[in-house]
């Protein structure tokens, strides 16, 4: 996930705009707001627009934003109230909100937010240079554009920045037609629709050129991705064959549209990662039901079997919701025997919270936030030990790391991670972002393993 009110197109290059328009992104979210905002500003580098140096000074200046969860919305609101959100020292700044708050809310977006000019849906980002030049000539009132365009995907043709972290994110579809009653993402998101295939291809084989080594594609079902007969599977074969291209990972996968055949392109493609992210959500079968999940509990640990038979070494992640209305004591303690069975290495573990415009939101609530709030410290807890014990597992083995870029607590240190996802600081001079390295994962420190290159004699300063 993104941090909070990262920068996409910004600071600027050294050199002066030239006299050209400036604009600037911030984003809040996950990875598929991130690769919208590069799409963003790739449309606004075709119109002769230039990335700003700060976003007071930017001609444009946007905010990408999340409704996912509540917390999400109340971080965009908090930036939009606060001074630093309002409007900056550039003369006739134009200040948009775009993304899925500004779908969800479209007219309704909270006059408190003052000084905001455009509130644009999802499906407007082709159009957003020319939604700004409307709403910088109207005189009244922020002009909302919230359309539902169910043909609407696209492609960036020309990246806003050059590639620093060899990691990069390709959205190949974006919609959902499952209807969780828990889900906002139907109605930000609009229903399924998939890019076509070979535009998938192309865009993975710029990315590469401009020194990409691992894609993750995205999409809110990724795996439910069809273009023709082209299902994902398909997809992955397809674009595992892009020269050059070390790995592929993505998120987030829809359990029931989970296939043996994308359990074997990934065993048999060299890319794809044995890593994969299986969002459960509940471990009680009356409880995904009312969630209007499409899998029972015995149906999934078969699949969780199935992939560890056919992916040697496969990892896996989850998503988990505690305190769902009408979720006994005994439920959560279903949950907790799920993971327990599963042994996932991590998990994205919230406690429910209602969002208007869903079904769940009309159930009744029948927990205390303090009883939420202790279920999902209880299942934190055990959670992180299991991925604990796992890397403990994992401790003196080998393993192949590709460098993404410094260590945070130390840029001497080159960080990176293991195929199946465990993160690895390595001692300096290593290697550059890119390399590919075998090390051996030596003692960890918390989550992150110490690793050793293989056949250097490299070892850690004591």
């Amino acid at each position: 996930m993104s941090a909070s009110g990262k920068p996409l197109a910004g600071p600027a290059p050294d050199t002066a705009s030239g006299g050209r328009p400036t604009f600037w992104i911030e984003t809040y979210g996950c990875e598929m707001n991130d690769y919208d905002s590069e799409f963003i500003a790739s449309r606004f580098l075709e119109e002769g627009y230039a990335p700003a140096p700060d976003p007071d000074s930017a001609d444009v200046l946007l905010f990408n934003t999340c409704s996912v969860r509540q917390g999400a919305e109340e971080r965009v609101r908090g930036r939009l109230e606060s001074g630093a959100g309002r409007k900056g020292a550039r003369p006739g700044q134009v200040r948009g909100v775009v993304g899925c708050m500004a779908q969800r809310l479209g007219e309704g977006f909270p006059a408190s937010s003052g000084g905001i000019d455009l509130v644009a849906g999802t499906d407007t980002y082709r159009s957003l240079p020319t939604l700004v030049e409307e709403a910088r000539n109207r005189e009244r009132g922020p002009l909302v554009a919230t359309p539902v365009d169910a043909t609407h995907t696209y492609a960036i043709e020309r990246h806003p920045r050059p590639r620093e972290n060899p990691v990069a994110n390709l959205t190949i579809m974006q919609g959902c037609d499952k209807f969780c009653t828990f889900c906002i993402v139907p109605v930000t998101r609009g229903r399924e629709r998939s890019k076509p295939w070979r535009v998938v291809v192309e865009e993975a084989g710029r990315l590469v050129a401009r020194g990409t080594r691992e894609i993750v594609l995205l999409g809110q079902n990724v795996n439910s991705y069809r273009d023709g007969d082209v299902d994902f599977a398909g997809l992955l074969r397809r674009v595992s064959r892009v020269e050059g291209l070390a790995r592929l990972h993505f998120t987030s996968s829809y359990p029931r549209d989970m296939t043996t055949d994308v359990f074997r392109a990934i065993a048999e493609c060299g890319p794809p990662v044995e890593f994969l992210h299986f969002p459960v959500q509940s471990g009680s079968d009356r409880i995904l039901r009312r969630m209007r999940r499409r899998h029972t509990v015995d149906w999934y640990l078969e699949k969780i079997d199935e992939a560890r038979r056919i992916i040697p070494g496969v990892q896996f992640s989850t998503d988990l919701i505690v305190g769902f209305p009408g979720e006994t004591a005994e439920e959560f303690r279903d949950t907790l025997r799920l993971v327990e069975r599963v042994r996932f290495v991590e998990a994205y573990m919230y406690k429910y919270s209602p969002r208007e415009g869903t079904p769940a939101a009309k159930l009744a609530e029948e927990l205390s936030e303090e009883e939420k709030t202790a279920r999902l410290r209880e299942l934190i807890d055990r959670q992180r030990e299991i991925g604990k014990e796992i890397l403990e597992e994992n401790r003196g083995r080998r393993a192949e790391v590709l460098i993404e870029g410094p260590s945070t607590r130390n840029p001497a240190e080159p960080f990176g991670r293991t195929r199946n996802r465990f993160m690895v600081v390595m001692p300096p001079g290593t290697g550059k972002p890119g390399d590919l390295v075998e090390v051996e994962l030596a003692e960890r420190r918390g989550s992150t393993f110490r690793g050793i290159p293989v056949g250097t004699g490299e070892s850690w300063a004591s």
